[in-house]
């Protein structure tokens, strides 16, 4: 799931070995039901995204 991230400039290092960096107003992808996007969320460092803001069109990334 999308998010927009609010936090402090971080980076934080999944069980999977999935490397994210979190920087204030960027959008991030997180696993939905992992421990630490649930801490994120609970300390209001993350605002889940609208599904159609998250998602991009094909003629925005072409820049048309």
């Amino acid at each position: 799931m999308k998010y927009l991230y609010s936090g402090p400039i971080s980076g934080v290092t999944l069980a999977d070995g999935q490397e994210i960096m979190l920087f204030p107003g960027a959008e991030v992808e997180m696993p939905e039901q992992h421990d630490y996007t649930r801490m994120l969320l609970a300390l209001q460092h993350l605002s889940p995204l609208p599904q159609a803001a998250a998602s991009t069109s094909p003629s925005a990334e072409q820049g048309a």
